[in-house]
C-alpha cells in the first residue's frame, strides 16, 4: 500500500461521514420535489457550491493536471469556459427555466416544440450522464486510488467508489447531493491549495519554479504560460477556444439537466442566479488547484525529483500526492479527491433519474404515487451505476488522455440540442418539427464527424468522397455542429411554413411570478456580474 494507515483511516472515516449525513437526509424525503428538487428551498451558497462540485470532479484533477504537462495552462480554457457558462446560465437561461416551473431542463423543449423534443433530449442527457459523466469519473477515481493504494488494476477503486456513492446518491436524492457537495466544495479546494504549495516547496519557489518554466520552454520550444495558442495547435487552438468551449460550456452549464437541477432547487430567481455566479467565481481559482500544480509536476520530472516518475500524464497528480504530502495530509487531499468524484457521480445520478422518473415514467403512469416515483428514481440510479461500471472498466481505458474522451464526446454530441434549446429561447421562428428534426439530424450528424476522425474506414471513405475537411479539430467540429443546427432548426421552420410563434410565448409565460426578484437583488446582481467579468477577463490579460 502506498499510503500509510492513518491516511487511510481519514478516507474511511470521510466516506462515514457522508454516508451518515446521507442517512439522516433520506429520512427527510416525503415526496418527489423534495427527492428531485430538495424540496425547492436552496440559497445560493449552497447551490454555488453544488455547482462548482458537481463540475470540478477526479478527472477533472486526473485529466486537466495530466494535459497540462503537455499543452500548459492552455487547458485552463476548458474551467475558464465554465466561468462564461455559470454566468450565463444565470443570466440568460435560469430565470426563464424557474418561471415556467419546470423539474427538467428537457421539459423546457416540451414546452417549446412538443413532447417528442423533450423525449429524445431527457434520453441524450440520460445517455451523456451514463456513457461520459459518470463513467469518466469512476475511472478517474479508480485510477487514484490504483496509484495510491498500489493496486494491480482500477477494478477495486471502481467498484468501492461506485458502491459507496451510488448508496447516498440513490438514497438520499438532491437535498443530500447539495448538502454533502457544499461539504466537499471545501475540501477539494482545501486539498488543491495542499498540493500547490508543497509542490512550489518543492521545486524551489514561486521564483525558482518560473525560471524553470522558462528554461524548459527555451529547451523544447513550447510555451507553457499562454493561454491562447495557434488556430493550428492540436489542442487548444484560439478559434476553438472562442467558439468551441462556448458551445461546451453553453450546454453543459446552461443545459445539462445535471448541472442545472441544483439551479432549479432555488427558492426564487435571484437565488438560483446568484448561485451560477457563486460557481463562476470558484472556477477561476481551478487554473491555480489543478493546472499550475500540473506544471510544477512537469518541472518536479526534469528534476528527477520522483523516484519512481508517472506512467502516463494523467498520473502526475496523484503521483506528486503520495510523494510530496507529509502523513495525514494525504488522507485530507485523497478525501478531497474523492470527494470531487463523489461531487460529480451523486449529482448525475440523481440527474438521470430525475429525467426518467420525470419525463417519462410519470407521462406513462401520470397517477403515480409520490412513493412511487421516488421508488423509480431509485432503481433508475442503481442502473445507471451498474452500467457506468462497466463503461468506466473496458470503453474508457483505450483513450490516450482522460479528458480527451470527455471534451470530444461534448464536442460532437451536443450541437443540435444547443441550436434547439437557443433558438427556442430567443426566436419565435422554430416550430414543432423543425426543433424534433434538428435534434435527430444534428445527432447523427455528431456520429458521423466523430467516427470520421476517429475511425481509419470511415475516414477513408470520407476522403475519397471529398468531404475531408470535416475530419477536422473536435473544438472546430463543435462550434461546425452548432452552426449547422441552427441551419437546420431555421432551415426547417421556413419549408414547412408552420407558425412556431404560439408556442414560443408559451414557453416564455411566467407561472411562478413570486419568484421574480426585487430591484436591490437586481443591483446586487448587477454589481457581481461585473466581479466575474472582471475576474474573467483579468486571468486572460495576465496569462496572454
Amino acid at each position: 500500500m502506498n499510503i500509510s494507515p492513518l491516511d487511510l483511516l481519514i478516507v474511511i472515516a470521510y466516506f462515514a461521514v457522508i454516508l451518515w449525513i446521507t442517512v439522516r437526509l433520506s429520512s427527510g424525503v416525503k415526496d418527489s420535489k423534495d427527492y428531485f428538487l430538495a424540496g425547492r428551498k436552496m440559497r445560493w451558497p449552497m447551490i454555488g457550491a453544488s455547482l462548482f462540485a458537481t463540475n470540478i470532479s477526479a478527472e477533472q484533477f486526473v485529466g486537466q493536471a495530466g494535459l497540462a504537462i503537455v499543452i500548459g495552462v492552455a487547458v485552463a480554457n476548458y474551467q475558464l469556459a465554465g466561468v462564461l457558462g455559470f454566468a450565463l446560465m444565470g443570466i440568460v437561461f435560469l430565470p426563464v427555466y424557474l418561471r415556467l416551473g419546470i423539474v427538467t431542463t428537457p421539459q423546457f423543449l416540451g414546452v417549446r416544440y412538443g413532447q417528442e423534443s423533450a423525449r429524445f433530449t431527457s434520453l441524450f442527457q440520460v445517455l451523456y450522464l451514463s456513457l461520459n459523466i459518470v463513467p469518466l469519473s469512476l475511472y478517474a477515481g479508480g485510477q487514484v486510488m490504483r496509484d495510491l493504494f498500489g493496486w494491480e488494476t482500477i477494478v477495486p477503486g471502481v467498484l468501492i467508489l461506485a458502491a459507496t456513492t451510488g448508496v447516498y446518491a440513490v438514497l438520499g436524492g438532491l437535498k443530500a447531493v447539495v448538502v454533502t457537495d457544499y461539504i466537499q466544495m471545501f475540501i477539494l479546494v482545501f486539498g488543491g491549495v495542499l498540493v500547490l504549495v508543497f509542490g512550489l516547496q518543492a521545486v524551489g519557489g514561486i521564483e525558482m519554479f518560473m525560471s524553470k518554466v522558462h528554461a524548459y520552454q527555451d529547451s523544447e520550444n513550447v510555451d507553457l504560460l499562454s493561454m491562447i495558442r495557434g488556430t493550428d495547435d492540436e489542442h487548444v487552438p484560439w478559434t476553438g477556444i472562442v467558439f468551441g468551449l462556448t458551445v461546451h460550456s453553453l450546454y453543459y452549464c446552461s443545459m445539462n439537466h445535471a448541472v442545472v437541477q441544483r439551479a432549479l432547487a432555488a427558492q426564487s430567481i435571484h437565488q438560483g442566479r446568484m448561485g451560477g455566479l457563486f460557481a463562476a467565481l470558484l472556477k477561476s481559482i481551478t487554473l491555480f488547484i489543478i493546472i499550475i500544480p500540473g506544471i510544477i509536476g512537469l518541472m518536479l520530472i526534469q528534476d528527477g525529483y520522483f523516484a519512481q516518475a508517472p506512467d502516463s500524464p494523467d498520473q502526475i497528480y496523484s503521483t506528486m500526492v503520495r510523494t510530496l504530502l507529509p502523513t495525514g495530509l494525504v488522507g485530507v487531499v485523497l478525501a478531497g479527491l474523492v470527494a470531487a468524484l463523489m461531487s460529480s457521480v451523486d449529482s448525475s445520478v440523481c440527474s438521470a433519474s430525475s429525467l426518467v422518473t420525470m419525463d417519462w415514467y410519470l407521462k406513462m403512469k401520470p397517477k403515480a404515487s409520490e412513493r412511487e416515483l421516488v421508488i423509480v428514481g431509485r432503481i433508475v440510479g442503481a442502473f445507471v451505476i451498474v452500467s457506468s461500471i462497466f463503461w468506466a472498466l473496458w470503453v474508457i481505458p483505450h483513450f490516450k488522455f482522460l479528458f480527451d474522451y470527455l471534451a470530444k464526446f461534448t464536442s460532437y454530441s451536443v450541437g443540435g440540442v444547443l441550436a434547439c434549446f437557443m433558438g427556442g429561447l430567443l426566436s419565435p421562428i422554430p416550430n414543432r418539427k423543425a426543433g424534433f428534426w434538428t435534434l435527430v439530424i444534428g445527432s447523427l450528424m455528431g456520429v458521423f464527424m466523430w467516427l470520421s476522425a476517429d475511425n481509419a474506414w470511415v475516414g477513408a471513405w470520407v476522403d475519397s468522397m471529398g468531404l475531408g475537411f470535416i475530419k477536422m479539430h473536435f473544438l472546430h467540429a463543435a462550434a461546425f455542429l452548432a452552426v449547422f443546427s441552427f441551419i437546420l432548426l431555421f432551415g426547417i421552420s421556413f419549408l414547412t411554413k408552420e407558425s412556431g410563434r404560439e408556442l414560443f410565448e408559451s414557453s416564455r409565460k411566467r407561472v411562478l411570478a413570486d419568484m421574480e426578484p426585487t430591484a436591490k437583488e437586481n443591483k446586487q446582481f448587477l454589481i457581481w456580474v461585473g466581479v466575474v467579468a472582471i475576474v474573467y477577463f483579468g486571468t486572460y490579460a495576465v496569462f496572454w
